[in-house]
């Protein structure tokens, strides 16, 4: 369901990608490769091409990948008790967060030496935020998570009810250990804290929205206008990275308008992305051709993978 939009502005935005490869000097055959990967949605499995074109992208490339792995993942899923369920999210995090560790030993990256370190290879840091072996690890995190409150009887959902508020902030407060003298860096913070916190949060609202009367930060995202602003997340998040280029990226930037933007520039461009992607929700997202021809080729897709990844 999400290629559609991805195909419209890959294309369109086509010509913009090309001129900074040509403008960089970039073979030909590179410039197709490159290409390939974009429309094929295969860019998260080469750490040296996770940032061609419309950068965002690359986790498209490894939801893909996640998605085709899911009829085998989900019955397992499914049957798991809600004990069975805390114990394989503690064991996929601990994984995680020794992936984190290994990346910042193996790059020695770390918040306090970062400034006046010398430059390190991307190779690593691609590999560990691209790949989509990691990405299918934190989705089926979530997936588990969901399970989790799915189970939940009448008594769990009013023994395990917690503020989610509480979560909220202790998720993003965890952020602001950069600021401070412990030597952690983004990606150790994120798995050790901001993800099972958030998750926490997440769970909390579930069952905060199931009360007779939820918390303000409940009935606050359940509002009209916040949920219309939410409709426009997936085209913001395919959108703003192309749109950025035509502001930011100093190939494309200086040719059309003599610079990089300034910082004052910055809420126009979030005003130039939340009004296309208003739009691009409108015509493409809602549009009921555009989602029947979807649906066919997903069901086509489906008919001849089923089983792909089974005995039969």
């Amino acid at each position: 369901s999400y290629y559609p939009l991805h195909l419209l502005v890959s294309t369109a935005f086509a010509p913009m990608f090309l001129a900074a490869e040509r403008w960089r000097e970039t073979p030909w055959p590179r410039r197709a490769f490159r290409a390939f990967l974009n429309y094929s949605m295969l860019q998260a499995w080469f750490p040296k091409e996770a940032m061609i074109w419309n950068q965002p992208a690359w986790f498209l490339s490894a939801l893909t990948f996640a998605n085709f792995t899911m009829p085998a993942i989900l019955p397992r899923v499914a049957r798991l008790s809600k004990k069975g369920l805390r114990k394989v999210f503690c064991a996929m995090s601990a994984v995680s967060v020794l992936h984190k560790v290994s990346y910042s030993e193996s790059s020695q990256f770390h918040s306090l030496e970062l400034a006046g370190a010398p430059q390190q290879s991307p190779l690593l840091w691609n590999l560990t935020r691209f790949h989509p072996f990691w990405a299918l690890l934190e989705m089926t995190m979530g997936m588990v998570a969901a399970r989790d409150v799915m189970l939940d009887t009448g008594d769990d959902s009013k023994r395990l009810r917690a503020s989610p508020l509480l979560y909220f902030a202790a998720a993003y407060s965890s952020l602001l250990l950069r600021l401070t003298s412990f030597d952690f860096n983004d990606a150790i913070i994120r798995s050790c804290l901001f993800v099972p916190l958030y998750t926490k949060f997440l769970k909390a609202v579930h069952r905060d929205c199931l009360a007779d009367t939820p918390s303000a930060i409940t009935r606050l995202l359940s509002a009209k206008r916040m949920t219309h602003l939410g409709s426009l997340t997936f085209s913001m998040f395919i959108l703003h990275g192309p749109v950025g280029q035509l502001f930011y990226k100093r190939e494309v930037a200086h040719r059309l308008w003599g610079r990089t933007m300034p910082p004052i520039f910055f809420p126009v461009y979030l005003a130039v992305v939340l009004i296309s992607s208003h739009v691009m929700n409108e015509i493409m997202v809602k549009s009921r051709a555009v989602q029947f021809r979807a649906n066919k080729v997903a069901h086509w897709l489906s008919d001849r993978t089923e089983g792909m990844l089974q005995d039969r």
